[in-house]
């Protein structure tokens, strides 16, 4: 006797074929859920499991936004500019929620006027310039124009601040600019510091 196995039939509406069982064509599931609906295209659909499919939605969007910019015009050659240390920039964010995460980006610029080469140290403090609120720390050696004491260059900061346990309300990054050591550095426009917030947690 031959044992015949049940199948089912499924219909794909969208090239009117006809599949059976696991050759119909499925989309993965990006998360570990109970179910197999996709949520990302019904989101009314309510499957019974305890998954949170809203917040699986809702992550990775822009929570809030905060920006600052400084002398965006440059003068060609670059004035010599601010001397060192300087604050560069500072942006406050108005409630920063646990879980989620923050970007950072900031652009400035620094003129060499010493003969030699300098370090200059770029940092980030989440709250006010002290030690223990430092979150990023960049020291890079500043050239000096070949035969010339005079070099304009371009420094970049990037970091993702993803320690917030609690909730957190007005939080304020500030990004300051000093010199290792010695005299000759200058901070210079363009400048523009900007804070993201990114739903998560991730």
């Amino acid at each position: 006797m031959i044992k015949i196995k049940k199948y089912n039939c499924y219909y794909n509406g969208k090239n009117g074929k006809y599949y059976v069982e696991n050759s119909y064509p499925k989309k993965k599931k990006s998360h570990d859920c109970c179910c197999e609906h996709d949520h990302k295209e019904d989101k009314s659909y309510d499957c019974g499991c305890k998954r949170d499919h809203k917040e699986d939605i809702e992550k990775g969007k822009l929570v809030e936004f905060a920006y600052q910019n400084a002398s965006p015009i440059s003068n060609l050659p670059p004035g010599q500019g601010l001397p060192l240390p300087q604050t560069v920039a500072a942006v406050t964010l108005n409630k920063v929620k646990a879980g989620n995460v923050v970007s950072l980006n900031g652009l400035f610029h620094i003129d060499n006027d010493s003969p030699a080469v300098q370090d200059l140290v770029a940092t980030i403090y989440r709250g006010i310039p002290t030690p223990g609120n430092l979150i990023y720390r960049k020291v890079i050696e500043i050239d000096t124009a070949e035969g010339v004491a005079d070099d304009f260059t371009e420094v970049v900061v990037q970091f993702v601040d993803d320690n917030f346990r609690t909730t957190q309300e007005n939080v304020t990054y500030t990004l300051v600019a000093t010199q290792g050591s010695g005299t000759g550095l200058f901070l210079a426009g363009p400048i523009t510091f900007t804070a993201t917030e990114i739903k998560g947690p991730f």
